[in-house]
């Protein structure tokens, strides 16, 4: 038996991959220090991944997940009072992204729980993939704020903050030295970034944000660390409101362009 994976690039992948194959990426999975002191999450993905196996999409929905799984009874179960299924769904989700930027970045088969589904996806990753995530390893410096206002400098804060939590979805091993959250000093700094190659990183991330009353400009450069030399460098250029849903947008395009930069690198 075989099983149908999807979202290659976006589009279905009509590739099979053996279900022998897929259910030892499952127990390697449930092997792993991330999932295996959680008996409640591990039986969850091996309920949904054995159902992707044998093709039985209404029997991942949310009720009969809180009946099978969760032993909710029948007769009392309600999914509108019972967020169970939801918040555990949740969880898993994120638990599959810590493996796979971790302990499974260079596994061949890659599980994931898409939003709006229940539905397990099942896809073989490629060579490029792999190295991909083996080989962008970045450490990152907080972006300096160039213009002096309180305002301006609490919104490169929640930039920066909004960027390494959408960087480590992307790219997964991030190196985030302690300046990133204190004020630090030039020493510090300076040893920082003599041992970021030490520590795995091949490439730092920087940059500088500047505000005035209509524009926020955000210039962001990507350095090799190997020899020293900027390799990439992108301006983004905004109109300047304090919003959250600034920063996600920014964050977001410019984790974009990096994806598209190391994916033709």
């Amino acid at each position: 038996m075989s099983i149908m994976t999807a979202m290659k690039n976006g589009k279905n992948d009509v590739n099979a991959i053996p279900a022998g194959e897929v259910r030892t990426a499952l127990e390697t999975i449930l092997a792993s220090s991330v999932f295996i002191n959680a008996p409640r999450m591990c039986r969850l993905l091996r309920f949904l991944v054995e159902k992707a196996i044998s093709g039985a999409v209404r029997d991942t929905s949310e009720y009969a997940i809180g009946i099978e799984v969760f032993d909710r009874d029948p007769a009392a179960y309600s999914v509108s009072e019972d967020p169970v299924v939801r918040v555990q769904i949740g969880r898993l989700r994120e638990k599959l992204k810590v493996y796979y930027a971790t302990l499974g970045s260079g596994s061949c088969i890659e599980i994931s729980v898409p939003i709006g589904s229940y539905m397990p996806v099942i896809r073989a990753m490629s060579a490029v993939d792999i190295d991909f995530k083996q080989c962008c390893m970045l450490v990152i410096h907080p972006f300096k704020c160039i213009s002096y206002h309180g305002d301006n400098a609490h919104f490169t804060q929640g930039l920066n903050e909004e960027l390494m939590h959408q960087l480590f979805k992307a790219f997964g091993k991030i190196i985030v030295p302690h300046s990133f959250f204190t004020s630090g000093d030039t020493d510090t700094e300076s040893r920082t970034l003599k041992n970021v190659s030490n520590a795995g990183a091949n490439h730092r991330l920087e940059g500088s944000v500047q505000i005035d009353a209509e524009s926020i400009r955000a210039s962001i450069r990507v350095v090799d660390v190997s020899v020293g030399c900027i390799t990439w460098s992108e301006q983004f250029d905004r109109d300047a409101f304090f919003a959250i849903t600034l920063q996600e947008e920014l964050a977001s395009s410019i984790c974009g362009s990096l994806k598209s930069f190391f994916g033709h690198e």
